[in-house]
């Protein structure tokens, strides 16, 4: 009866072991999303740093990443499907798919309401990988220099990266 109760113990406890452990490929956690830029000119001043606040993705038209610093000003990045999205695409402002989407910035100051639309620059992924905490997601990082023009010929210039948007 020792030996059925031990056996008992032993195999619950394998069973238990082997159920948590993560043994598929989802389940995991992605790893923290990134952005710094650096803008200049117009509104902004001389040497802006947007500090990152939070972002969403939008793929109803290519990639939108929409990003909100912490002074709530908006940065918005068009991407279009014109060459993909892996690693080494180069992205150039103003671009235009087969599906008539343009790969573009706006950047928006929500204080003086003033949005700078890009006029050349370009945006080179430098990664899309799986997202692990998503079987069907994806994550995508790059780097980006835009010059940027508002209504009122105002000029601004950003530079910067962003790393592990969830998409």
């Amino acid at each position: 009866m020792k030996n059925l109760k031990t056996l008992s113990i032993l195999f619950l406890s394998l069973i238990i072991i082997s159920c948590s452990s993560n043994d598929d490929d989802g389940g995991g956690s992605a790893p923290e999303a990134e952005f710094k830029a650096t803008i200049k000119g117009g509104t902004f001043g001389d040497n802006y740093t947007a500090t990152f606040g939070s972002y969403y993705t939008d793929t109803s038209a290519g990639i939108t990443i929409v990003i909100n610093d912490e002074n709530n000003n908006l940065i918005r990045i068009f991407l279009n499907d014109k060459g993909g999205f892996d690693s080494g695409v180069n992205k150039v402002i103003g671009e235009i798919d087969n599906n008539g989407f343009y790969t573009g910035v706006v950047i928006r100051d929500q204080t003086e309401e003033i949005s700078y639309n890009s006029t050349e620059g370009n945006i080179n992924l430098q990664e899309n990988k799986k997202n692990p905490a998503s079987d069907s997601g994806r994550l995508i990082s790059g780097t980006f220099n835009v010059t940027a023009v508002s209504n009122t010929a105002s000029t601004v210039t950003m530079t910067g990266t962003f790393k592990n948007i969830a998409y």
